[in-house]
């Protein structure tokens, strides 16, 4: 079957649809499934094209994903941090380069500052032309937790008759694991690879890939109200020398109020993070994690974190008596 990037498709073994992002080889494609914001491999034997463009594009058996070099981008007309990973294919041990674009018609004079939450440290500082890209350095996501927040203050020349333009002044908050959430990145025209992009100008506030992109002083920080906080619920319990966690979000949350299913897909997956975390230093330790059936979307997540992210862990699907095929455990190596 020929499937191309852009096709909308449905999966055969679940029910799951998403948009066809790159080509990984003859059989495999990547898939980003808009509903859970995430984006997963998948074989064309499990997909069924519910619609493609009219427009004539490269079958998988001529262009590779990775080969998409010229990618025709509109101006947006902002300034933006990019995120360029050396290795997509294994974000939390990839190095990132970051940049500074300038996708305007004006020259920008900048000043950037590291923000540890305490202090800032000026990092560089000087004129970047219209539609140029400035690197900024190369860091591991060890080093990016370490930063906290990287702080960006712009104005902005053009000789002659022009339009004024805001001065930017915005810190964006790093969080490395939002650098390893794989549907977040796209292909831009200033770079060879799969990029995240944070815009930093309040006129460019925008939702793109399910990742959510605003400038940190633009967001209202109210207050949250005692009701709408999520009230924990005990998932965890020892059975003999068995770690059983529970991620059926019934078992994690007393409500779910306000909540979509990304929400909480997002939330299980964090409970998934956290635990492995809290045990990765304790060798043998195995740990179940019950995930139900369902439509397959949170085993299909938690299966490509483990083969992706924790390749040293060992997995399995859990006893089929004790919990059907609703379970993976997870050893700890």
């Amino acid at each position: 079957m020929n499937v191309r990037i852009g096709d909308i498709v449905r999966f055969i073994s679940e029910k799951l649809e998403g948009k066809v992002t790159g080509i990984i080889d003859n059989n495999t494609v990547n898939v980003f499934c808009d509903e859970y914001g995430f984006e997963i491999p998948a074989s064309t034997n499990d997909l069924v094209v519910i619609h493609t463009d009219s427009a004539p594009v490269n079958k998988i058996n001529e262009s590779p994903a990775v080969k998409q070099k010229n990618v025709v981008m509109q101006s947006a007309d902002t300034v933006y941090l990019a995120f360029v990973p050396e290795n997509f294919n294994d974000l939390t041990g990839s190095r990132f380069d970051i940049y500074l674009v300038n996708d305007t018609t004006q020259t920008s004079l900048y000043s950037i500052s590291f923000h540890d939450g305490e202090k800032y440290t000026g990092i560089t500082a000087g004129n970047s032309n219209p539609d140029t890209t400035y690197l900024i350095g190369n860091y591991s996501l060890k080093e990016l937790d370490n930063i906290k927040g990287i702080h960006v203050q712009a104005v902005f020349y053009q000789k002659g008759v022009h339009q004024l333009r805001n001065a930017i002044d915005a810190q964006i908050k790093i969080v490395p694991t939002n650098l390893c959430k794989t549907g977040a990145y796209k292909h831009t025209r200033w770079f060879n690879t799969i990029t995240l992009l944070r815009p930093l100008d309040k006129e460019s506030i925008v939702k793109e890939e399910g990742l959510e992109v605003i400038p940190e002083q633009f967001l209202e920080k109210a207050a949250p109200k005692p009701e709408d906080k999520q009230h924990e619920r005990p998932h965890k319990q020892m059975v003999g020398n068995i770690l059983e966690v529970d991620l059926h979000i019934s078992q994690l949350l007393e409500t779910t109020v306000g909540m979509d299913n990304k929400d909480m897909l997002e939330y299980q997956m964090d409970v998934f993070h956290k635990t492995l975390e809290e045990y990765k230093l304790r060798r043998g330790m195995k740990i179940v994690f019950i995930h139900g059936k369902g439509d397959g979307v949170l085993r299909q997540r938690i299966l490509w974190e483990l083969q992706t992210k924790y390749k040293r862990f060992n997995h399995q699907d859990a006893s089929f008596k004790q919990y059907g095929y609703g379970a993976t455990m997870v050893t700890i190596k």
